[in-house]
C-alpha cells in the first residue's frame, strides 16, 4: 500500500506533535492546529490507512493516535535521508591526533560545543585509545530525574563505567554515516525511552564514534544534522 503525499504529511505531525507534547493526536485537532484543506473523514480515512500499516495506533476506543516504534523509525531514516550537515564548529582533526594534549583539548571542545548545540548529552569515544568523554550529563539529569526515578541511577552507572560504555558503544551493529538507535533497538534495558544518535569516523587505521543520548522527546532533525556536521 503506497503512501500519498498527505499521508506523510500526517505523519510528520503525528510524531512531531507527540515529541513536544508526550499527546494523543485527534482528527479535529489536528484539522485546527494545520491547514491540511480536507475534511475531518478525509483525515480519519489517512489514519485508517496509517493504522492498518502500522505507522500508528489508538491506544483505545475514541482516542486519538501515537506513533509506533515502527513509524519513528522510517521518520528517522527519511531525515538521515533529507537533513543537510549543520556545521557546528569548523575544526581540524589532524591538527592534535597525534599529540595527546592537542587531542584531549580538541575531544573536550568537540563534545561540549555539540551538547550546547543540541541540549543533549554528548560523548566522544576512541576504544583503541581508551578515550572517552561526555558532557551536558547534569543537565540530563536536572530534566529527566523525576520522570526516570530509579532508572536514572543505571544510566549514571553506565556512564561511570567508562571502560563498558566503550564496549556498549562498539557492540551496537554500526553503519557508516549517521546511525539512530530507538526504543527497544537499544541494547540496554534501561535506555528503551531513549534515544542514541551516532556517528563513526574513521581516523587513519581507528574508529572515533560521536553521539548524543537523549529522551525520544528530542529535535530529530537538528539533532542529526548537528551530529553529521559537527566533524
Amino acid at each position: 500500500m503506497a503512501l500519498t503525499q498527505r499521508n506523510i504529511d500526517i505523519l510528520k505531525i503525528i510524531v512531531e506533535e507527540y515529541i513536544e507534547t508526550w499527546e494523543l493526536l485527534w482528527s479535529k485537532l489536528l484539522l485546527k492546529k494545520y491547514d491540511l484543506w480536507v475534511s475531518p473523514a478525509t483525515v480519519r480515512n489517512d489514519m485508517a490507512t496509517l493504522e492498518k500499516l502500522e505507522l500508528i495506533h489508538q491506544p483505545y476506543n475514541s482516542a486519538g493516535r501515537l506513533p509506533t516504534a515502527k513509524w519513528l523509525r522510517a521518520f528517522v531514516n527519511y531525515l538521515m535521508e533529507q537533513t543537510p550537515e549543520h556545521l557546528l564548529w569548523e575544526v581540524s582533526v589532524s591538527s592534535g591526533k597525534d599529540d595527546i594534549r592537542k587531542l584531549s583539548d580538541f575531544i573536550h571542545k568537540l563534545v561540549f560545543e555539540l551538547a550546547k548545540n543540541t541540549q543533549e548529552i554528548a560523548f566522544f569515544v576512541i576504544p583503541e585509545r581508551h578515550v572517552c568523554e561526555y558532557s551536558w550529563v547534569a543537565r540530563f539529569l536536572e530534566d529527566n530525574s523525576e520522570r526516570m526515578w530509579k532508572e536514572i541511577y543505571s544510566l549514571i552507572k553506565m556512564l561511570e563505567d567508562k571502560f563498558n560504555f566503550m564496549k556498549f558503544i562498539e557492540n551496537f551493529p554500526i553503519n557508516p554515516g549517521i546511525n539512530i538507535f530507538i526504543w527497544e533497538e537499544n541494547i540496554l534495558p534501561f535506555f528503551k525511552d531513549y534515544t542514541i544518535i551516532l556517528k563513526p569516523v574513521k581516523i587513519d587505521n581507528e574508529i572515533w564514534y560521536i553521539g548524543i543520548i537523549w529522551s525520544l522527546k528530542m529535535n530529530y532533525s537538528f539533532n542529526i544534522s548537528a551530529v553529521k556536521g559537527i566533524i
